[in-house]
Formats: C-alpha cells, structure tokens, sequence
C-alpha cells in the first residue's frame, strides 16, 4: 500500500512545493462576498453535468453558483463532483462530514464507510484537545483525543490505520483526494505552507473553510494527517491552493493514464470524468 496516493512523488519533492500560484486576491467564498480567483488563467469551461453517483451538485452543475465568473471544475473551491459548494472548501452535503468523530472517505457524498473501507476517528487526532477540541470544535470533548481509542468497525487503533489504510480505500478515494489533502479531507492550505486544516470544519457556523481563512483556526481548523493516505503535492502538480505550475513544468504531473488538465488551453476531460487538482479522474457511481 502507497503512502502516496499521487504520482509516486517522493516525499522529499513534495516537501520543496511552493506556495505558487495560490488562490489570494479577494478570497474564496463564504461569508462577506468574496468569491474566487482563478490565478494565472482559467481553464477551458465544463461542457456538460457531472454526476456524483447519480446526484448532480454546484460545482457539475454548469452553473456559476458564487458569481466569479467560474464555473464547476474552473472554480479552485470545487473539489470534485460531490462537492455542493462554489464558494468555499467546506463540501456542502448534509452528513459529509459525517458522525461525531468518526471519518471516511471526505470526497464522495458519504457519511459512513461501508462503502469505501475508509477509516479514521477524530480522537486519534492531537489536536482534539482542551480547550478547542479542534477538528470538531462544535462535539465539545466528546472527540477528546485518546490515541489507544478503537475505531469502530475495524477493531484497530489509531496507530494502525495511520499506517495502513486498506486496498479498497485507496482505490475508491484515492482518485477522488485532492493533492494537498489525506483521504479524510485534512489539507495542506497554501500549498507548501505546512498549515494543515479540516475541509469540514465550519459545521457549527455560516462561516466555512476558504481560501481567505486559511490560516485562521477559527475557521479552518487544524487536523493531522493521515501518513497511509495522503495525496501529497509535488512541484509538478497543481494542487488545493495552487492553481499554476513553475516555469520547469509542462503540464501538471497526474497518475499513469489520467489526462491532465486544469490550466489554461488544457482539453477538457473526457465525458465520465471531472478535473481533481490537474488530473482528470473518473466520477464516482
């Protein structure tokens, strides 16, 4: 099982990333007006609805739903097609971000892991800890941090799913992790910036996780990793908050057989398929 569910970068290359190309200007959405800014270009529009399994939200709609003039996968706050939301990171679809403490798969429309074997709990999280209890501020201590904590369905610990996740995980949720982010929706925002923070942090308010709050732990607030699924982010690859590539790069780099895409002048993905962070990746049914 890779540790990497990207192009096989190695650590040190993604550790050398810079924050290029970061969405700033006006913001990302949320609370206030801000909307988005496509940095260094736009690329080529969507031309027709993407399907999460079998629900069409904002961001595969072809409709420019926070009024930047970008629209669905244009649109660095859209993370997918299961992502209802233009205007932030936070994904918009009730039970997303699942019951208190557990986590799985934070891409697709699902609240439990049956679906995905994707696994992990909010208590095995250092940050969840007196007195914010970060990631979920909103569950008080219910989520307190216990690393010796069983997480339910497995019969495993913190330490082992840190280490593994299984084969059917990486398969179902790795194409639909964003590089920058682990499976359960904790990225590194800006890139290369090392701040790591909870997509589904905002539950308990109007204000969600964008661009412009980043490093705000009010608002985004902070998470830790998990090592055995994390899509890190390689000089070569566009990633959650880094929407160009520096000058030594093409093309974004993307997994053996998915099509770049995301710049300006890029081909559109082929019909099924929706542009995650540079890389065209089949929509989930």
């Amino acid at each position: 099982m890779a540790a990497n569910l990207g192009t096989g970068c190695s650590d040190d290359e993604a550790a050398t990333t810079q924050p290029d190309g970061t969405a700033v200007g006006p913001g990302s959405g949320g609370a206030g007006g801000a909307t988005s800014t496509g940095v260094g270009g736009v690329p080529p529009p969507p031309t027709e609805e993407a399907e999460c399994q079998g629900h069409v939200y904002q961001c595969g709609d072809l409709i420019d739903n926070d009024g930047d003039m970008l629209m669905d996968y244009q649109d660095p706050d859209c993370l997918g097609a299961c992502d209802n939301t233009e205007d932030s990171y936070y994904g918009g679809i009730p039970g997303q971000a699942g019951p208190a403490c557990d986590v799985d798969c934070y891409f697709d429309p699902n609240s439990g892991s049956g679906n995905d074997d994707c696994y992990w709990n909010h208590k095995c999280d250092d940050h969840e800890v007196d007195p914010d209890y970060y990631p979920e501020p909103w569950n008080g201590n219910a989520c307190a941090h216990d690393e010796n904590t069983n997480i339910g369905g497995t019969g495993l610990t913190c330490a082992d799913l840190a280490a593994e996740q299984s084969q059917d995980c990486m398969d179902y949720c790795g194409p639909l992790t964003p590089n920058g982010c682990d499976c359960f929706g904790c990225c590194e925002l800006p890139a290369g910036s090392g701040n790591l923070v909870w997509l589904g942090s905002g539950e308990e308010s109007d204000q969600k996780c964008d661009i412009a709050h980043v490093n705000d732990p009010t608002v985004c607030h902070p998470c830790e990793q998990v090592p055995a699924c994390v899509n890190g982010c390689a000089v070569c690859e566009l990633c959650i908050g880094k929407t160009t590539l520096p000058p030594e790069c093409d093309d974004p780099e993307c997994p053996e057989g998915a099509q770049p895409c995301g710049l300006p002048g890029s081909d559109p993905c082929p019909s099924g398929e929706y542009c995650v962070t540079g890389c065209c990746q089949v929509l989930p049914t």
